[in-house]
């Protein structure tokens, strides 16, 4: 959350039986907390995307190595960010497979989709990724084969669901298209391409939760 980052060894986890009382990860601060786990190859590129809709390249060795017990290395020390700009989404990538495709989404509720292979040429100073307007910020991406569904949620609790179809692939520089319609002062929090049909788990910022069937969110045609 605070943008510290760090890779380690999978065999620093051994495998507990359920009801254990488990390890610590990361040594955090009380107002901090971890925001995304990944297990990748150290070869494997991670694509970083900041708020600003830029995106940026790291190799998973080109990381701090770090213990269970470390917090890692504040990521502005890593990559050449500005001061306003924080890293909101990342992607462990292996190849640059043709038919696959970047899955963005904004705050103000405007999607885009580009493909994979727009993204494979590392720039040291970063690209743009989605061109966005003034007050918006990228808040989330995922990776499509061209047949996913995608769903958005919204802070106020609204969520919407369709098929990646209704989104034409475009250049980086593009701005996209609207996704969802927001309400006055709602912004999109979350970005989701379901796989298969399992249950969607929906937790409040207070520590509400529920788990819902991703079949009962109707799919906007």
């Amino acid at each position: 959350h605070q943008g510290y980052v760090k890779y380690q060894p999978l065999s620093d986890y051994e495998a507990q039986r359920r009801g254990g009382k488990g390890k610590s990860a990361a040594r955090i601060k009380e107002e901090d907390f971890i925001d995304r786990l990944l297990v990748a190859n150290t070869h494997d590129t991670i694509l970083c995307f900041s708020s600003r809709g830029r995106l940026y390249w790291m190799k998973v060795y080109q990381l701090p190595e770090a213990s269970r017990g470390a917090r890692g290395r504040p990521i502005v020390n890593l990559l050449p960010l500005e001061a306003d700009e924080r890293i909101t989404a990342i992607l462990p990538v292996r190849e640059y497979e043709e038919g696959r495709h970047v899955f963005m989404a904004t705050a103000s509720g405007t999607v885009k989709k580009t493909a994979l292979t727009e993204f494979s040429r590392p720039r040291s100073a970063g690209i743009i990724a989605v061109n966005l307007n003034e007050g918006d910020e990228l808040i989330g991406v995922d990776l499509t084969d061209g047949s996913n569904e995608v769903m958005l949620f919204s802070a106020n609790g609204k969520v919407v669901r369709f098929p990646e179809t209704q989104v034409r692939s475009m250049g980086r520089t593009a701005t996209g298209v609207r996704g969802i319609n927001l309400g006055e002062g709602d912004s999109v929090i979350s970005l989701i391409v379901p796989r298969g049909e399992g249950d969607i788990l929906t937790v409040t910022q207070n520590g509400f939760g529920k788990r819902t069937a991703v079949t009962e969110y109707p799919t906007k045609s």
